[in-house]
């Protein structure tokens, strides 16, 4: 399938910033950004680092952020998290979150739900 790019917003506390070309990685949970982003926007810190383990196996420490996301003109709410030399890409909860998923068939994001639904039922 290759790598897929798509451009995307941080919103915090200080105001936006958008990002070109961002990888989303779905083998990646969270979405990783670098501290300087974070920061520039006024991200909320959450009050402890988070171990987590990188694709090479590597477990570290992060610190984890409370920010908002938007891609593809969908918002919502996302965790952040950072640390020594993190790279941005787009993890698949916030893919989640936004209602977002990968075609593989096309290397396309499609929406699985309307935007700004939280949850959506279909009564049979």
């Amino acid at each position: 399938m290759g790598h897929i790019y798509t451009d995307i917003v941080i919103k915090g506390a200080r105001g936006t910033k958008e990002l070109k070309e961002v990888l989303i990685d779905t083998g990646a949970t969270y979405t990783v950004l670098p501290k300087r982003d974070l920061n520039e926007v006024g991200a909320s810190l959450l009050p402890t680092e988070v171990k987590v383990e990188l694709g090479n196996g590597q477990e570290i420490s992060a610190e984890a952020y409370g920010i908002v996301i938007i891609i593809a003109n969908a918002e919502a709410p996302a965790i952040g998290i950072t640390f020594e030399g993190a790279q941005t890409v787009v993890g698949v909860e916030t893919l989640e979150s936004l209602g977002l998923k990968l075609d593989p068939t096309t290397g396309k994001m499609e929406f699985t739900r309307p935007k700004g639904t939280a949850y959506f039922y279909v009564i049979i």
